[in-house]
């Protein structure tokens, strides 16, 4: 594994953002360029919703939401070292830098909401981590997802969509040439499994229940 996508999935993994650790484990079975990457991305939004939510002034939220803007736009060295991997990232995949200033609009016209919603921000992160890994195909499903995980982890009312299948979740397993991927597909186990009433999000046997998805299918 690459130094960028240990640092990727470490900085993940340990975040105190709920999605955090769970969103790490649904890596752990991607190839590891592809793991930075849906790291990297994610980290971004972690470090957004923080720069969106923690001033209490709208102002300085869209003065800290704009610091990435910039930060992201400008090609020369960087030190921070989230900004690093992205710049890394930019050099691989075509489109993503435009891609990513694009999905930071999101929590730029968040700053204006009086509830500083940014779950379409989220949203878009999900259809832009399916984009570049593979799964363009399924981004419709993968933004579902992203603002279907939104509402459950924040016990707010479910997205008015219906729940997926267990058909649709196992068809997550393949990307847009056949091939066999497992993201998407644990995303959805876990969106199922969190749709439980009591469901814990960061249960400590999580990496066991996603072992079991992954070897007998989705939850029941």
């Amino acid at each position: 594994m690459t130094d960028n996508a240990k640092t990727a999935l470490a900085a993940l993994r340990d975040s105190d953002h709920p999605f955090g650790r769970p969103l790490a484990l649904c890596l752990m079975f991607e190839p590891a360029n592809d793991q930075s990457l849906a790291a990297s991305i994610f980290d971004l939004a972690i470090a957004l919703d923080s720069a969106l939510h923690i001033p209490s002034e709208s102002l300085l939220a869209a003065i800290r939401v704009q610091w990435w803007v910039d930060a992201l736009s400008d090609s020369t060295a960087q030190t921070a070292p989230l900004v690093t991997q992205l710049h890394a990232q930019f050099q691989i995949h075509d489109g993503l830098q435009s891609d990513i200033i694009d999905l930071i609009g999101h929590w730029q016209t968040a700053c204006h909401d009086e509830n500083r919603d940014n779950s379409d921000g989220w949203a878009a992160v999900w259809a832009l981590v399916a984009k570049h890994m593979g799964q363009a195909a399924q981004s419709a499903i993968a933004t579902d997802i992203g603002h279907q995980l939104h509402h459950a982890i924040r016990g707010h009312e479910p997205h008015a969509v219906m729940p997926l299948d267990r058909l649709q979740i196992s068809s997550l397993r393949r990307d847009d040439a056949g091939q066999k991927r497992s993201f998407l597909y644990l995303a959805a186990c876990w969106l199922r499994y969190m749709q439980r009433p009591n469901a814990d999000a960061n249960h400590p046997a999580l990496v066991w229940k996603m072992l079991a998805w992954q070897l007998f299918g989705p939850p029941k």
